[in-house]
């Protein structure tokens, strides 16, 4: 099917009235508005330009851009989730206009092993992890849908620390909205943290790039499920979780 003309994007950027937090190209030269560029995340994270026959988890997908992005590089099936409805971020809307296959669930990431059936080739976790309550369920739950390959991305602590304290695995909670005056966001750990607790959930994890390089801010992890029972089970009493998450009133 044709792609939308230039002109159908600019009315519809025109007409959306949800909030925008990635930049991705809709026709031609019009690209959305929001902050994190997609195409520049999978650029980063080193994300396959060809998935062809893959499968694709796009958790926390908000305006879908991520979960569109693998579509167009051939992926045979895509789901995207978040906590909120498809028009909360106008993912239906988006989903119409690029006249996408993309399919939607509205699911917590801490239910997503128990609610979802199949592991999927690629996963990619891109701008969450700062944003949970709970960041080492979230990866145990995404570890066991993992078939292949993890692209976790996550706002990190590093330029926070003295120098001598970033090399450890250390994590900053927000009790407000201190980090980027947002309330949402609850936990920052450093670049050695997310590496461990990769690790500990049951991943072989590949520091790809953190950004500024000098103190970093940001930081793109590449990992791969290892065989077996994660780490921690090995080493400790602490057995699996299994969460059922309330629906949110105001996001229903």
């Amino acid at each position: 099917m044709p792609e939308r003309s230039t002109r159908q994007a600019s009315d519809f950027l025109g007409s959306a009235s949800f909030v925008w937090h990635q930049r991705f190209r809709l026709a031609g030269d019009v690209y959305t508005p929001g902050a994190n560029d997609i195409e520049w995340l999978a650029r980063t994270a080193r994300l396959p330009e060809d998935l062809t026959g893959k499968s694709v988890l796009d958790v926390g997908t908000t305006n879908g851009g991520g979960a569109f992005e693998a579509e167009r590089r051939g992926a045979r099936a895509v789901l995207a989730t978040d906590i909120v409805p498809a028009s909360w971020f106008g993912f239906d809307q988006l989903r119409d206009f690029l006249r996408s296959h993309v399919e939607f669930r509205q699911v917590s990431v801490y239910e997503l092993s128990s609610v979802l059936e199949e592991q999927f080739d690629v996963v990619i976790f891109w701008g969450v992890l700062y944003h949970l309550r709970h960041p080492l369920l979230a990866i145990d739950n995404v570890r066991e849908l993992t078939r292949e390959l993890l692209l976790l991305e996550t706002a990190v602590a590093d330029a926070e620390l003295p120098d001598d304290s970033r090399a450890l695995p250390l994590a900053r909670f927000y009790r407000q909205d201190e980090l980027a005056q947002d309330p949402s966001n609850w936990f920052a750990p450093t670049v050695a943290a997310v590496l461990d607790w990769c690790s500990s959930s049951g991943f072989a994890a590949e520091l790809v790039a953190t950004w500024p390089p000098s103190a970093p801010e940001r930081c793109m992890v590449s990992a791969t499920p290892v065989e077996g029972e994660p780490e921690y089970s090995r080493v400790s009493y602490e057995r699996p979780l299994r969460c059922n998450v309330a629906a949110n009133s105001a996001a229903s």
